[in-house]
């Protein structure tokens, strides 16, 4: 596969790209969430969203009524999913948790079937390692043709790097997760138990060569819940299939509040452009690459980096004075990746 660094002739005289804003972990009264479908549909609507996936645990919605009521070309549109809810019966190693995309038919987890108050999900065998649920759950959400996202690796301090070694190419990876509880930034226990944060774990799977895209995405399930964390993706339009493109291709950003205008990278350097705030922030830009070295920092709102023929992959990493964030998925270097096509107008 290709990399953002080698976009063909053919993506330069593509059809004109925006950047469509979206949130791929959202639930509703159908599982854990406190307000109905419509409501919630509603928020993101007119929150300067333009899609959105409803993912309850274990239970797949029919967007076709909120389409019906809320979806508007160019402009709005629901998008089907589910949360696997993959629970352990170790302690210890007892949550790994996927969302699948564009599905439409409930995808039970491995091991025993239960339902409590307002969740369901299924319970694997103390001795069934937390990678082999992730396979099989992965497995279960391509055979439907879907796009698995892999959430909160930190939550309830589960998973571990290696359990995610064998996803396959083409999995995202929850690298912020809105709830602000479920340890995004990792940490120590202090008895020599460390674990990285979830943009580490995105930085472990590059650097061991997968193709793995970083989200950012709300989980949320109340309205206080709402509008914390998103992806933008570039698109030449708001279609299920245009977006599902964009998203697979890696052609797409994740952000906590920083907005990007474009994207890109030649042979020789890589490049980002920041909107400027209306509240005057500043910004520094770290770009990251093997092993998650920080390869060089710049400020203001025109970072680039120049390639130096080493780099297996890069990536960057923005944040704002006020504490927001933005990242870009990874240029590879290397052989791997897919295309990524230049420049677009931000969304309005």
């Amino acid at each position: 596969m290709l990399g953002l660094a080698h976009y063909s002739v053919a993506a330069q005289s593509a059809p004109e790209l925006h950047w469509y804003r979206g949130n791929t972990h959202t639930h509703t009264v159908n599982s854990d969430g406190d307000t109905a479908p419509d409501g919630v549909v509603r928020w993101y609507r007119e929150n300067g969203y333009q899609f959105l996936f409803v993912t309850d645990h274990e239970f797949a919605t029919d967007v076709a009524p909120l389409n019906a009521l809320f979806g508007a070309e160019g402009r709005f549109l629901v998008l089907p999913g589910q949360e696997i809810t993959q629970w352990g019966e170790d302690p210890a190693r007892s949550a790994a948790h996927v969302n699948s995309l564009f599905t439409t038919r409930v995808i039970w987890p491995v091991g025993e079937r239960r339902c409590t108050g307002s969740g369901c999900g299924a319970h694997a065998p103390a001795a069934m390692p937390l990678a082999e649920t992730f396979r099989a759950n992965i497995a279960a959400v391509r055979a439907q043709n879907g796009i698995a996202q892999v959430n909160h690796p930190n939550y309830r301090w589960s998973v571990r790097p290696e359990d995610l070694d064998e996803i396959p190419d083409g999995t995202l990876l929850e690298i912020w997760n809105g709830l602000g509880s479920v340890n995004d930034l990792g940490g120590s226990d202090g008895n020599g138990d460390v674990r990285p944060s979830a943009e580490g774990y995105w930085d472990y799977l590059l650097s061991r060569g997968k193709v793995v895209w970083g989200v950012g995405s709300d989980d949320s399930h109340n309205a206080e819940g709402r509008g914390h964390a998103w992806i933008v993706v570039r698109a030449s339009e708001l279609t299920p299939a245009a977006i599902r493109a964009g998203i697979e291709r890696g052609d797409f950003y994740a952000s906590t509040g920083v907005t990007l205008t474009d994207i890109a990278a030649s042979d020789a350097e890589f490049a980002v452009t920041i909107e400027p705030a209306r509240s005057g922030a500043r910004y520094t830009t770290r770009f990251i690459g093997q092993d998650g070295k920080v390869l060089a920092e710049a400020a203001g709102t025109s970072p680039r980096y120049r390639f130096t023929g080493n780099e297996t992959y890069v990536r960057a990493a923005i944040t704002d004075s006020n504490g927001k964030h933005a990242w870009t998925q990874p240029v590879f270097r290397d052989g791997r990746g897919q295309t990524m096509a230049p420049g677009a107008p931000a969304p309005r």
